[in-house]
């Protein structure tokens, strides 16, 4: 009886004196007085005009250079203010553009922004309006690119030419990239670039990149509000081939084991029925509770703050759901199958292509002798096509950190602002060897069900209003580079 009640005092003590992580921060809007960009047609249509080339990147070696040539030259010709400051330098990699914005004091390590300009191919048909138009209706532009990436980039370029239009300059220097080739891997763009900072010795303090947004009214766990996800961390990849083999015949006398087919079908079953563990309780979903914690329901506010006892009720909420769920595991997604040529021959092999995305914790080795555990007696020839590990998980408490949450806020005054993991992969992965801390993150503000079918699907679009967002966005953070964010170390309850 008195463990009980020692436990439940403790459980409610600490919800009651749960740190509260938001930030406080006055809002951006005409209506506070205080600096907002308004849209303009001359925006819209700087925007809209992005849209409309063609900048495909369908595989490593083949990319609509011309339009990604031609997008570059539409970038010079509309912010005149930026390409003719002393401030500014630009340099060409290959058909990425690096930007550096002298800062004044020479003593600070810069800040990276990256953005990319290259998209993924469209179909056409299934597009409600033509995916290269840069239409606009009820409120929305529709294109490719709209949410990834253009809007970030062309973002990044409106409030920079605002910004120097004024005749300010930062205290801290920052780099800007615009990539070609992101969607593609990024060999020639960010990995190139990321070679050449390295040999001249470029060291950044922090960078922000694509990743996370801003997710609508009601989609966390016990909060009705907006929230802002910065993703502190990017899962791995990793692309396997598993091949079993066999004597194969004719299919008057079929094996017992089914033969090729059969086994490939045997390993696919198995895998699937036996996931890699989740890590809930050791990673990013850490901190993501706990900052949200004093904002959500009593419930959940009860469960994020004693995460200590609760995270295995959390971890069966979070496996739920796809999305969720792969935010505190490592994934596996079979692909591709190859296997028989003829409707009467049993083939000498069948092949099952796996994409897995890599929890932080887990590393590609560990995949392999998951594989090799579950698979068992099986034998199976396991090739790697290509891998990268998972990120490390950069800090929650740092000045970077602290810059984001408060523009957040200031954009978006009714979110919470918690750190979160991005499942997809991002041009992050080559810069991060040059950066203190790497977060990813853009304004987008979507549902859950709209990033699925948006973002490389049909009808992407961003809201006109979001646009404007975007825009003020990224002018306050660079307006904020220049303050001064405490870095707040909280002691455990």
């Amino acid at each position: 009886g008195g463990a009980l009640v020692i436990l439940i005092s403790t459980i409610f003590m600490r919800t009651s004196l749960f740190q509260d992580y938001q930030q406080k921060v006055i809002p951006c809007s005409p209506e506070e007085g205080n600096e907002f960009i308004a849209l303009t047609d001359a925006h819209l249509n700087r925007f809209q005009e992005a849209i409309k080339f063609q900048t495909v990147s369908y595989d490593v070696h083949n990319s609509n250079t011309t339009a990604i040539s031609l997008l570059l030259t539409h970038i010079k010709d509309n912010f005149p203010v930026i390409h003719s400051s002393p401030l500014v330098t630009l340099e060409m990699f290959n058909l990425s553009s690096v930007y550096v914005v002298q800062g004044a004091d020479e003593s600070l390590l810069p800040v990276l922004l990256t953005g990319h300009i290259d998209v993924v191919p469209a179909e056409v048909d299934e597009w409600s309006f033509p995916p290269f138009s840069g239409s606009v209706s009820d409120g929305n532009i529709y294109g490719r690119g709209t949410i990834d990436n253009k809007n970030a980039v062309f973002g990044i370029l409106e409030a920079l030419e605002h910004f120097l239009e004024s005749g300010k300059q930062l205290k801290r220097t920052i780099y800007f990239v615009i990539g070609h080739d992101e969607e593609v891997m990024g060999l020639y763009g960010a990995q190139y670039i990321t070679q050449e900072l390295k040999k001249r010795g470029i060291r950044f303090a922090f960078m922000i990149d694509e990743g996370l947004i801003v997710l609508e009214e009601g989609t966390f766990p016990g909060y009705r509000g907006p929230v802002g996800l910065i993703g502190v961390a990017e899962k791995g990849y990793v692309t396997l081939d598993l091949i079993v083999t066999h004597l194969g015949g004719h299919s008057s006398a079929p094996p017992k084991d089914g033969g090729a087919i059969g086994l490939i079908t045997d390993v696919i079953y198995k895998l699937r029925n036996n996931p890699m563990p989740h890590l809930f309780g050791h990673g990013i979903e850490v901190p993501m509770f706990e900052h949200a914690a004093v904002s959500q329901s009593i419930f959940m506010r009860i469960l994020s703050s004693n995460l200590w006892l609760f995270s295995p009720i959390i971890a069966a909420i979070q496996s739920k759901d796809d999305a969720p769920r792969a935010q505190i595991t490592t994934t596996m997604a079979f692909t591709k199958i190859v296997g028989g040529v003829k409707d009467n021959v049993l083939p000498n092999s069948a092949k099952v292509t796996v994409n897995c995305r890599i929890l932080p914790g887990h590393t590609v080795d560990d995949i392999i002798k998951h594989i090799e555990k579950v698979v068992g007696n099986i034998d199976l020839k396991i090739d790697v096509l290509y891998s990268n590990e998972a990120s490390d998980i950069s800090s929650t408490d740092s000045e970077g950190y602290n810059l984001i949450h408060h523009t957040i806020k200031q954009i978006y005054p009714d979110a919470i602002v918690v750190p979160g993991l991005l499942t997809g992969g991002t041009d992050s992965k080559h810069y991060g060897e040059l950066c203190v801390d790497v977060y990813r993150f853009a304004p987008t503000l979507i549902s859950p069900d709209n990033v699925r079918k948006r973002f490389h699907g049909h009808d992407e679009l961003i809201t006109v209003k979001n646009y404007e967002q975007t825009i003020n966005f990224y002018y306050h953070l660079l307006q904020n580079l220049d303050k001064s964010f405490e870095v707040k170390h909280h002691d455990e309850l």
